[in-house]
């Protein structure tokens, strides 16, 4: 049942419109504007509408709905005035401080029903909408939830795979995955991209899969010592293809998908060279992917760290002068800079 509250000083008009109304409503009749403020804000909830005089003797209708509008609790309460002037500007000056509508007196209890039947419909509309919006939006949260899982579902699933197929990979993904978390929120932090928190977290995990393409190649091109003729090389390079042609197939199968986008991009791209001269597109500066020129760094510098394509690994201290010294070559100079500045994080991020 709505609520309804009556404020008049007029006794007689008081009890006139409780009487209409109360057959249907819930009504709390009040006869002064201090009153009806002090009953406002002790009231666990506030009316849905109330029925307000403007010309009453301690306070007058105009401070009462000011004083409301500045409470939260009570700023969205529906205002009717009631009136017995016949004052354009009053009128005006009502529906500026919020009021929905004004009831001239004398008015028939046949008026006053309606109009007030008119507003409790408008406001039956506005809360099915409302709760309309809420299960929509409830229910995109649990599919956004679903998909998510999903997602994070078939990266651990490559990431068994990998590890199935080859502990080294496996362990390099994981290691490029933290590397690539504290990456992130260092590039964030610069303010020089427009990377939203939930791009960075889509990012980092999507690093895990950058080298799923591996998962089609031959165990002595996974070991690669540094010994593989060039064919087994631009086989070895193949992967990139291999592991974003995989992803295709599922951006293919569904509409736009920001993390699988990034996938695609990072399997593809993160060979690829500031100079244009890595692999397999030739792209070059800007061209290039931001997450792939991210990727490239951390994925580097993990690779100098270990296998380091079947040289002696680097210390921290000479793969990151490595990175300086590739930088504008193999890297995106700017990224570098900011790896290179908070270069302290990495060298036990992976232990």
């Amino acid at each position: 049942m709505f609520k309804v509250m009556i404020v008049d000083d007029n006794m007689t008009n008081l009890i006139m419109a409780k009487k209409v109304l109360e057959e249907i409503y819930e009504v709390v009749p009040v006869n002064a504007g201090k009153t009806a403020l002090e009953f406002l804000r002790d009231m666990p909830d506030p009316p849905d509408i109330i029925l307000l005089d403007i010309d009453m003797p301690d306070i007058n209708g105009f401070y009462v709905l000011s004083e409301m509008r500045n409470d939260p609790r009570l700023a969205d309460v529906r205002v009717i005035f009631l009136t017995a002037q016949d004052d354009p500007t009053t009128e005006v000056e009502g529906y500026y401080l919020g009021a929905v509508d004004y009831i001239k007196k004398p008015y028939t209890t046949a008026l006053l029903r309606k109009r007030l039947d008119v507003h409790v419909q408008q406001i039956e509309s506005e809360r099915k909408l409302k709760r309309y919006n809420e299960n929509l939006s409830n229910t995109l949260k649990e599919k956004v939830h679903n998909i998510v899982e999903l997602e994070y579902a078939l990266v651990e699933m490559f990431a068994s795979l990998m590890a199935g197929r080859s502990h080294m990979i496996a362990g390099h993904c994981e290691r490029v995955q933290k590397y690539m978390d504290i990456f992130m929120e260092d590039i964030m932090a610069t303010g020089k991209y427009a990377i939203a928190e939930s791009d960075k977290e889509k990012l980092v995990f999507a690093s895990k899969l950058h080298d799923m393409g591996k998962l089609c190649m031959t165990d002595r091109c996974l070991a690669d010592m540094g010994d593989l003729s060039l064919q087994e090389k631009e086989f070895n390079h193949a992967h990139t293809i291999i592991g974003a042609e995989a992803c295709k197939k599922v951006t293919e199968a569904i509409s736009k998908n920001a993390f699988f986008t990034y996938v695609y991009n990072l399997c593809r791209s993160h060979h690829e060279r500031w100079d244009g001269k890595g692999y397999p597109d030739r792209l070059m500066t800007t061209d290039i992917p931001l997450e792939a020129r991210i990727l490239a760094i951390v994925n580097s510098y993990d690779n100098f760290r270990n296998h380091n394509d079947g040289a002696d690994p680097l210390s921290h201290i000479e793969a990151v002068k490595r990175l300086s010294l590739w930088s504008g070559t193999h890297y995106d100079p700017d990224l570098v800079e900011i790896f290179v500045s908070g270069a302290d994080k990495y060298e036990h991020a992976a232990d």
